[in-house]
Protein backbone atom coordinates (compact mmCIF):
# COMPACT_ATOMS: atom_id res chain seq x y z
CA UNK A 1 0.00 0.00 0.00
CA UNK A 2 1.05 3.48 -1.11
CA UNK A 3 0.49 6.39 0.75
CA UNK A 4 0.52 10.31 -0.66
CA UNK A 5 3.72 11.96 0.23
CA UNK A 6 3.38 15.93 1.54
CA UNK A 7 3.91 17.93 -1.07
CA UNK A 8 6.01 21.03 -0.15
CA UNK A 9 4.71 24.35 -1.64
CA UNK A 10 6.49 27.38 -1.96
CA UNK A 11 7.79 28.86 1.22
CA UNK A 12 5.96 32.18 0.29
CA UNK A 13 3.79 33.55 2.74
CA UNK A 14 1.36 36.33 1.76
CA UNK A 15 1.46 39.50 3.75
CA UNK A 16 -0.56 41.72 1.91
CA UNK A 17 -3.62 40.99 3.98
CA UNK A 18 -1.91 41.97 7.29
CA UNK A 19 -0.24 44.95 5.78
CA UNK A 20 -4.20 45.73 4.92
CA UNK A 21 -5.09 45.13 8.27
CA UNK A 22 -2.79 47.28 9.57
CA UNK A 23 -3.33 50.18 7.98
CA UNK A 24 -6.74 49.81 8.55
CA UNK A 25 -6.11 49.47 11.94
CA UNK A 26 -3.66 52.55 12.06
CA UNK A 27 -6.41 54.64 10.40
CA UNK A 28 -9.43 53.61 12.90
CA UNK A 29 -6.92 54.90 15.60
CA UNK A 30 -5.92 57.93 13.84
CA UNK A 31 -9.97 59.05 13.79
CA UNK A 32 -10.77 58.22 16.99
CA UNK A 33 -7.99 59.48 18.73
CA UNK A 34 -8.90 63.01 20.73
CA UNK A 35 -6.21 65.98 21.21
CA UNK A 36 -6.24 67.94 24.23
CA UNK A 37 -6.30 71.39 23.71
CA UNK A 38 -5.74 73.55 26.91
CA UNK A 39 -8.33 76.37 27.84
CA UNK A 40 -8.26 78.43 30.69
CA UNK A 41 -5.72 80.22 32.22
CA UNK A 42 -4.24 82.52 30.49
CA UNK A 43 0.04 81.41 30.98
CA UNK A 44 2.83 82.32 28.60
CA UNK A 45 4.46 78.72 29.01
CA UNK A 46 8.20 78.45 28.33
CA UNK A 47 9.24 76.50 25.39
CA UNK A 48 11.29 73.09 25.48
CA UNK A 49 12.43 70.92 23.21
CA UNK A 50 11.17 67.87 24.59
CA UNK A 51 7.20 68.47 25.27
CA UNK A 52 4.64 66.19 25.54
CA UNK A 53 0.82 66.37 26.31
CA UNK A 54 -0.72 65.26 28.93
CA UNK A 55 -4.51 63.33 29.87
CA UNK A 56 -7.94 64.45 31.06
CA UNK A 57 -7.12 62.86 34.58
CA UNK A 58 -4.29 64.62 35.74
CA UNK A 59 -4.17 67.16 38.39
CA UNK A 60 -2.47 70.34 37.29
CA UNK A 61 -1.34 72.95 39.70
CA UNK A 62 -1.23 76.49 38.07
CA UNK A 63 0.49 79.82 38.81
CA UNK A 64 -0.58 82.67 36.36
CA UNK A 65 1.68 86.17 35.83
CA UNK A 66 0.31 87.71 38.87
CA UNK A 67 1.30 84.26 41.61
CA UNK A 68 -2.08 83.12 41.76
CA UNK A 69 -2.47 79.56 42.52
CA UNK A 70 -5.00 77.32 40.42
CA UNK A 71 -5.73 73.30 40.96
CA UNK A 72 -7.29 72.38 37.68
CA UNK A 73 -8.37 76.03 36.79
CA UNK A 74 -10.05 76.49 40.31
CA UNK A 75 -8.28 79.39 42.18
CA UNK A 76 -6.83 78.03 45.39
CA UNK A 77 -4.49 80.26 48.52
CA UNK A 78 -1.10 78.79 48.26
CA UNK A 79 -1.94 78.30 52.25
CA UNK A 80 -4.61 75.94 51.43
CA UNK A 81 -2.69 74.14 48.41
CA UNK A 82 -1.22 71.33 50.69
CA UNK A 83 -4.88 70.50 51.89
CA UNK A 84 -6.49 70.63 48.13
CA UNK A 85 -3.88 68.43 46.92
CA UNK A 86 -4.05 65.68 49.44
CA UNK A 87 -7.92 65.47 49.21
CA UNK A 88 -7.69 65.49 45.30
CA UNK A 89 -5.60 62.81 44.96
CA UNK A 90 -8.21 59.77 45.69
CA UNK A 91 -11.04 61.56 43.65
CA UNK A 92 -8.65 61.88 40.39
CA UNK A 93 -7.12 58.56 41.32
CA UNK A 94 -3.51 59.59 41.10
CA UNK A 95 -0.78 61.80 42.77
CA UNK A 96 0.90 63.18 39.43
CA UNK A 97 0.68 66.56 39.24
CA UNK A 98 1.39 68.52 36.12
CA UNK A 99 3.20 72.24 36.87
CA UNK A 100 1.98 74.70 34.85
CA UNK A 101 3.95 78.43 35.39
CA UNK A 102 4.12 81.49 33.78
CA UNK A 103 7.96 81.92 31.99
CA UNK A 104 7.83 85.44 33.98
CA UNK A 105 6.97 84.13 37.68
CA UNK A 106 9.55 84.86 40.15
CA UNK A 107 11.44 81.67 41.23
CA UNK A 108 10.54 81.54 45.26
CA UNK A 109 7.19 81.40 44.26
CA UNK A 110 7.57 78.33 42.01
CA UNK A 111 10.31 76.75 44.18
CA UNK A 112 7.39 77.30 47.11
CA UNK A 113 4.55 75.83 44.86
CA UNK A 114 6.94 72.57 43.86
CA UNK A 115 7.75 72.36 47.55
CA UNK A 116 3.95 72.02 48.88
CA UNK A 117 3.29 69.86 46.22
CA UNK A 118 6.48 67.18 47.41
CA UNK A 119 4.77 67.62 50.58
CA UNK A 120 1.55 66.55 49.36
CA UNK A 121 2.72 62.72 48.94
CA UNK A 122 2.94 63.30 45.01
CA UNK A 123 4.86 60.32 43.49
CA UNK A 124 5.86 62.50 40.12
CA UNK A 125 5.30 66.13 39.74
CA UNK A 126 6.16 67.42 35.58
CA UNK A 127 6.61 70.76 34.68
CA UNK A 128 4.68 71.68 31.83
CA UNK A 129 5.83 73.40 28.61
CA UNK A 130 5.06 74.42 24.86
CA UNK A 131 7.17 73.01 21.88
CA UNK A 132 10.27 75.34 21.10
CA UNK A 133 9.77 77.17 17.49
CA UNK A 134 12.28 76.23 15.46
CA UNK A 135 13.59 78.84 12.69
CA UNK A 136 14.59 77.66 9.57
CA UNK A 137 18.01 78.74 8.71
CA UNK A 138 17.87 76.77 5.08
CA UNK A 139 20.02 74.20 6.68
CA UNK A 140 22.23 76.35 8.93
CA UNK A 141 22.51 75.56 12.89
Amino acid sequence: MQFERNRRGSGDINITPLIDMVFLLLIFFLLTSSFIIDRGIKINLPQAVSSETTHDKCITVSIDPAGAVFVNQEPVLIESLLDKLKKIYPEKNTNTVFLKADKQNRVDILVRVMDIIKQSGSKKMNLITKPEQRINTGGQL
